[in-house]
This record gives structure tokens, C-alpha cells and sequence, in this order.
């Protein structure tokens, strides 16, 4: 028997372009080499034979030198061997990561327990036997697991055989269009009893695609889930015999926590519900979450104000607040009334009237978005008079 760890889509690197703060922006890059050293505690407690990386290491086939660099020196931590395929972000081709002397010469000073798989053939590990399918170029051309279909099997020595492979075995992109990989991986072509596990990454999400085939997922989740059933941020550990079925266990692994809250407001009531539900899922943390947040319904000119600001100081705690608002602003007869009840100003209270109009206009919503914005101005010009 052996015992490894499968992960992939470490995306070392990654530059989290629509985070705004460049504080939270190093923040989230850092927390990615952080999870390394988790993992090679979990490697180091469950005394693990080796490491499985199914492509995707770095973010990109050229990654900064500081962010190799600190990768490295993490992976040289990691108490047993680590073999790598290249995967569609650090494709192996010329020119790429891989092939860089400095890149071998700073692995073998701070890595020697890294093997980058570049080849297409069988390598002998702790008793097990691993066939690799490296991306050599962004997009494969062929199905990079056909070679495993003209393998002479009968010059393998004894041992569980693992298959590492990065692409995905159905279109991922009625799921997350982000994800979607033109890298078909055909595991129905492979010869019967072939292999007896198959650890695949390019999925961000956990998911098994058959008995002995897994996508592991990202050990620190990087974006909000589509489907109620994605799951992020855990490596697999896989116990392997030949010729039995994996046993295949969840280990967790992310430090941040990524939520998601959908809510309709039918009144300005619901933003205290609104406020609660977020504050139980935050805590007492600043720093370590991120947020998207789907809001429709509609408040007051008030209520709008008080989730703007709301808003404001709550994206202050959060890594990154995505938000998608459809609330519609509808001025109440309360807030109106000392606006348009002004008789020494006629003026004032005609083009209030004719706003108050504008705004409820259900086929042009960019003339009552602009209206309301403008009754809201005016709201604050009367608040401040003397």
C-alpha cells in the first residue's frame, strides 16, 4: 500500500486583479504559499509517501522570481517527495518556467524533494508506479492521456498505478465559464485495469468523476462558487493498492473563508436581517473573508443611504466585497411630504413632483435610477437648510 496526497491549481501567483486594495491583493497571493506549509504538516503528521501536484502550480508559464521563490522554499519543507505536471497555466512548453536554469538551479538548492514530470512515462515512486500527462502547450493539441493507450504495461513494475493528468472530462462551462478547459481528458479510451487511481486537477472544485477518478480541487479556494455543491480549499489523501479500489479521504486545507448571501429586501425592516445574517457569518474577523453579496427588492431614499454606508464600512473587514445590487429606491410619502409641502418655494416642489414621476417609470430604469439620485440630493439640500 501506498499513501499520498492529491492537489492541484495551486496558482502560485495569481494576481486577483479585481481585488482593488493592493493590501488585500498580497494578502490573498500570500495566503497561497501559506498553504503550503499546511500542507506539509499534514504530510509530515499522516507520515505520508509522497506528493501529487496535478498541474497548475504557478498561475502562469512565467511567474515572478520573489513568488518562485518562496513556492520553492515552502515545497522544500514538505517532508516526502513532490512530483509536478505542468498544467494550462504553467504549460511546459519551450521557453516556460521549467526550463529556466535559474528556476533548476534555486529547486535543487531549496526543493531537491520537487521532480518536475515533463515526459510522458512511467516513473517509480515509494512501490508505486505514476504515469504522468504533462500540458506542453497552453491548449493540447491530442488528448494528453493517449499515450497511456499504446503503453506496454507488461514492462511496469508491480505496484499501484496513478494516473496524473490536469483537463477536464466534460465541459465544465454550463457550471463556471471560468473554468471551462478545451484539454478533453477521454478516462473512457484508457485500457481496462490499466490504472488504479486517477488524480486530475484544472476543476477548482471537489469533485469525483468515477470510483477511482478525482478532481481535488484548490487547498485555498480563489473564487465564489456557482453551484450549491461546489466545494474548495482541501487536498485528497489516497491510500492505494493494486487492483483495489482508493480509499479517498477530504482533508481541509484554506484559511479563508469565501461566503455567498442572496437576500430581497422588502423594506428598510430587512436591512437589520440583512446586517445580522452577515455579522453571524463574519464574527469577530476582519481580514480573512470575502463576500458576494446578491441583493433585489427595494428601500427608501433612507434605506438606500443606510445601505450605502453600511456597505462602505463593511467592505473595510472583508478581502473582497463583490456586490450585485438590483434594489429599486422608491422615495416613501415621508420623505416626500416635507419636500413637496413647501408654499414659499413653488419651484422646489414642482420639479420634486416631477422626479417623484420620473422615478417610477417601470420601462426606463436609467431615468428613474437618475431621478431618484436627484430626489436624494434634494432630500440632503433641504435637510441642511436653515
Amino acid at each position: 500500500m501506498v499513501r499520498f496526497l492529491h492537489t492541484a491549481d495551486w496558482q502560485i501567483g495569481k494576481p486577483y486583479a479585481r481585488v482593488v486594495d493592493p493590501d488585500h491583493r498580497a494578502r490573498l497571493k500570500q495566503v497561497r504559499i501559506a498553504v503550503i506549509q499546511r500542507m506539509a504538516l499534514l504530510v509530515q503528521r499522516q507520515q505520508l509517501d509522497f506528493v501529487l501536484v496535478a498541474g497548475d502550480l504557478f498561475d502562469s508559464p512565467a511567474p515572478a522570481r520573489s513568488e518562485v521563490a518562496q513556492a520553492l522554499s515552502a515545497i522544500g519543507q514538505i517532508p516526502a517527495p513532490v512530483l509536478v505536471i505542468p498544467g494550462n497555466h504553467d504549460h511546459g512548453g519551450p521557453g516556460s518556467l521549467w526550463h529556466q536554469g535559474w528556476f533548476q538551479e534555486l529547486s535543487a538548492d531549496v526543493a531537491p524533494n520537487l521532480q518536475i514530470l515533463l515526459e510522458r512515462q512511467p516513473v517509480s515512486l515509494c512501490g508505486a508506479v505514476v504515469l504522468p500527462c504533462p500540458l506542453m502547450r497552453q491548449t493540447a493539441v491530442e488528448d494528453p492521456l493517449s499515450w497511456l493507450t499504446q503503453l506496454d504495461t507488461s514492462e511496469l513494475p508491480d505496484g499501484p498505478r496513478i494516473v496524473l493528468a490536469h483537463g477536464s472530462v466534460q465541459s465544465f462551462a454550463a457550471l463556471d465559464s471560468q473554468e471551462a478547459s478545451s484539454n478533453q481528458l477521454s478516462l473512457e479510451q484508457l485500457p481496462q485495469g490499466l490504472c488504479d487511481y486517477i488524480a486530475l486537477g484544472d476543476w477548482h472544485g471537489l469533485k469525483q468523476v468515477s470510483a477511482n477518478a478525482w478532481y481535488c480541487g484548490c487547498p485555498e479556494q480563489d473564487r465564489f462558487p456557482r453551484t450549491a455543491d461546489y466545494a474548495s480549499s482541501q487536498v485528497l489523501l489516497v491510500e492505494l493498492e493494486r487492483g483495489c479500489s482508493p480509499a479517498v479521504s477530504i482533508e481541509p486545507t484554506g484559511a479563508l473563508q469565501w461566503h455567498h448571501i442572496t437576500m430581497r429586501l422588502q423594506g428598510d425592516a430587512d436591512l437589520e436581517l440583512l446586517e445580522r445574517q452577515v455579522q453571524q457569518h463574519l464574527g469577530q474577523r476582519s481580514g480573512e473573508d470575502l463576500l458576494l453579496l446578491e441583493l433585489d427588492g427595494q428601500l427608501s431614499l433612507t434605506g438606500a443611504a443606510r445601505l450605502e454606508a453600511w456597505l462602505t464600512s463593511l467592505s473595510s473587514r472583508l478581502l473582497r466585497l463583490k456586490h450585485r445590487q438590483r434594489v429599486r429606491t422608491l422615495p416613501s410619502d415621508a420623505e416626500l411630504a416635507p419636500l413637496l409641502d413647501r408654499p414659499g418655494d413653488p419651484l422646489f416642489a414642482r420639479v420634486v413632483s416631477s422626479l417623484k414621476e420620473q422615478s417610477l417609470q417601470q420601462d426606463n430604469a436609467e431615468e428613474s435610477r437618475l431621478a431618484v439620485l436627484a430626489l436624494r440630493e434634494l432630500q440632503l439640500l433641504a435637510s441642511q437648510e436653515i
